[in-house]
């Protein structure tokens, strides 16, 4: 369920402070693009240079690597696409604006801090 931030909410982002965590978020896109990039990179060298010597530990490990960056990844696309829609700052459960501190701290942030406590304790 997705809401709409109310124009009339008084929490609502500025467009100065949307401008801001999108350049944040884009930063990320990059960064985490690149990341995907170079552990695919090291995967190929490292199987081109140490066959054998590449164990299911550094396997493990750049399986692991890539499962976060692609996480991380998809949740930035998610969060750049909700601004597009402008849904962007608006809990997707109860739909509440998330406080900016929330959103400086985790721009990829989809509830609000009383709903991911919520949905934290229901796992």
């Amino acid at each position: 369920m997705t809401h709409q931030i109310s124009a009339a909410d008084s929490r609502r982002l500025e467009p100065a402070q949307l401008t801001v965590l999108r350049a944040g978020l884009l930063e990320q896109l990059l960064f985490r693009r690149q990341q995907l990039r170079d552990i695919a990179w090291e995967a190929t060298e490292v199987a081109k240079t140490a066959g054998s010597r590449d164990t299911a530990a550094h396997s493990q490990v750049r399986h692991e690597l890539t499962v976060a960056a692609q996480t991380a990844l998809a949740e930035t696309e998610a969060a750049l696409a909700r601004m597009d829609a402008g849904r962007y700052g608006g809990c997707g459960r109860c739909g509440r604006t998330i406080s900016l501190q929330c959103l400086s701290v985790h721009p990829q942030a989809r509830y609000c801090t009383p709903c991911q406590h919520f949905l934290a304790t229901q796992h």
